[in-house]
């Protein structure tokens, strides 16, 4: 479905509460900006060298206290990889932070936390 959009196709990235990747954090993702990486391009690695997205539901099942949920938006020329039988994330070459999703609208932390400082 996604490699057959049109136009701007947008998903999410898990990232920490400095805009890193969790698991390799070499780049950083901040609002506004475009990141590029080589990406690998195999569909039967599940999880490698890239820009990893997933969808919003992966993304809350793994987001852990501290992390934030950036939206992020891509064409379907920038896709990488699909894993086959995916959880929920791909690979992408380059994407655009284009927001931020409401940790407390989402439902993922209280009213009172604060989504970057983790301050109460």
């Amino acid at each position: 479905m996604l490699r057959d959009q049109p136009g701007p196709i947008r998903a999410y990235k898990l990232v920490t509460s400095d805009g890193f990747g969790p698991t390799y954090p070499t780049v950083k993702y901040e609002i506004g900006k475009s990141v590029e990486a080589a990406g690998e391009t195999d569909e039967t690695i599940e999880c490698a060298r890239g820009i990893n997205l997933a969808t919003l539901d992966w993304c809350m099942r793994e987001w852990r206290t501290g992390q934030r949920i950036l939206v992020v938006e891509f064409t379907a020329a920038d896709i990488a990889a699909i894993p086959v039988a995916t959880d929920g994330k791909f690979r992408v070459h380059r994407c655009t932070v284009v927001g931020e999703k409401d940790l407390t609208e989402i439902g993922l932390i209280c009213g009172v936390e604060r989504t970057v400082s983790g301050e109460q």
